[in-house]
């Protein structure tokens, strides 16, 4: 779908065309008038707080291409940044994508044991008995989807106080569900089990969002970028290997793009952005998630991150806005969803290295910062864009805005 060239009024329109009745209906009526779906979805819900439900044009991944990319963010440029350079990679290069690891993580935690030995030799003999117990009782669902538990570790951290913490990882393939509910349950089940044989008290049971064992691989590869620019962006991405301060915006940059379609389709963006700042200090120092390189004639970037995301369960089907966000992009696995994030985030990370590097991240975001800073004046609308283009000319004069510009040129305008 070619949106970027689209007028506003023609880009909804065209993007109508693309859905049956019911889902033209959920578009127009996601602003909702009462208060059904806040309840079924928080407690003691008043209202709602709107989000901007936007669209990127699609991109292809291995061999699949993903007709449009819904998103849901404030942060502006996002969506504008994405969309240009989502251009420049399906005309200039490729994108791959692959998944290693099946497992999302249940953690038992056994706080201070008083025998270790005993514990770690009794948890090894019930291992196997576990996994069927657990199999065909709480996660009996998951087994029918072929997923599961497929396996029990046993983890030990040593105390202060000189003692052992015993952490058992119960891991799990919730296949195209995110799957928090059935692995919290799971692993309360579990630890009863595990209490009895073993005369040890658990402190809790929990699944972990820092995800090792299933992990997402995206790779982009463009072909003729101007040699400068692809050197300078592949100084960009060491300085946030090697910078904790740098790293941590590097890796935000990511996340605008990630978390735009995460909250689009109903996942949990918390439980997302846990994950990946964990990933990226996982070897105990903080550093960017991506790293880009240059080969001959082209820039490679790539990611690799624990991307947990869901297609069924939760709020992906009781959120209108987000079952139709789904069927649009057209996504038949949570492992799809996930390769088109993580495109996404390496995209839009593409994109704030460009902008960093060349033009600097102020120019392409000060048009709509400039008009954010009109509206927080008395300005009529005819008012408004006489001051826009004022604006813009300082900016261009001095490279920055304050405003004391802003209320002084509609003064003036005024006088």
């Amino acid at each position: 779908m070619d949106i970027e060239s689209l007028t506003n009024k023609d880009r909804l329109e065209k993007f109508l065309s693309l859905l049956t009745a019911q889902e033209r209906n959920t578009l127009r009526q996601s602003i909702f008038d009462d208060l059904e779906l806040a309840n079924t979805l928080v407690e003691s819900a008043v209202g709602y707080f709107y989000l901007p439900f936007s669209l990127a044009p699609g991109i292809r991944i291995n061999d699949r291409f993903y007709p449009v990319i819904p998103l849901s963010t404030e942060e502006t440029s996002v969506v504008a940044a994405l969309t240009k350079n989502i251009m420049t990679v399906n005309k200039s290069g490729f994108i791959k994508a692959s998944a290693e690891g099946l497992g999302y993580i249940g953690q038992i935690h056994f706080s201070n044991l008083n025998n270790l030995h005993h514990f770690e030799t009794k948890l090894c003999q019930l291992k196997n008995d576990l996994i069927q117990k657990a199999n065909e009782g709480p996660a009996k669902g998951m087994v029918k989807r072929s997923g599961g538990v497929k396996d029990i570790q046993l983890r030990f951290i040593q105390r202060p106080d000189g003692g052992s913490m015993g952490i058992v990882h119960i891991l799990m393939d919730t296949v195209d569900a995110m799957g928090a509910n059935i692995i919290n349950q799971t692993c309360e089940y579990i630890s009863h089990l595990i209490e009895e044989a073993t005369e040890e008290k658990s402190l809790m049971s929990i699944l972990s969002n820092l995800n090792t064992e299933k992990l997402i691989t995206v790779e982009i590869v463009l072909n003729g970028i101007d040699t400068t620019l692809a050197k300078n962006v592949v100084e960009a991405s060491l300085v946030a290997q090697l910078d904790p301060y740098r790293a941590v915006t590097h890796n935000k940059g990511i996340m605008n793009g990630m978390d735009a379609v995460c909250i689009a389709t109903g996942n949990d963006w918390r439980a997302l952005e846990a994950g990946m700042h964990g990933f990226a200090a996982r070897d105990g120092g903080y550093r960017g998630i991506s790293t880009w390189t240059q080969e001959d004639n082209q820039l490679k970037g790539k990611l690799v991150a624990p991307i947990a995301v869901g297609i069924v369960g939760g709020v992906t089907k009781v959120h209108p806005m987000a079952a139709l966000s789904l069927r649009c992009m057209g996504v038949k696995s949570a492992k799809e969803l996930a390769f088109v994030m993580g495109a996404v985030g390496l995209i839009q990370n593409f994109a704030a290295l460009r902008a960093l590097v060349s033009e600097g991240i102020s120019k392409g975001h000060m048009r709509l910062h400039l008009k954010n800073l009109i509206k927080q004046t008395n300005a009529t609308s005819e008012e408004q864009d006489k001051i826009l283009k004022k604006l813009e000319d300082i900016f261009r004069k001095k490279s920055y805005v304050s405003t004391t510009d802003v209320h002084a040129v509609l003064h003036e305008l005024r006088s």
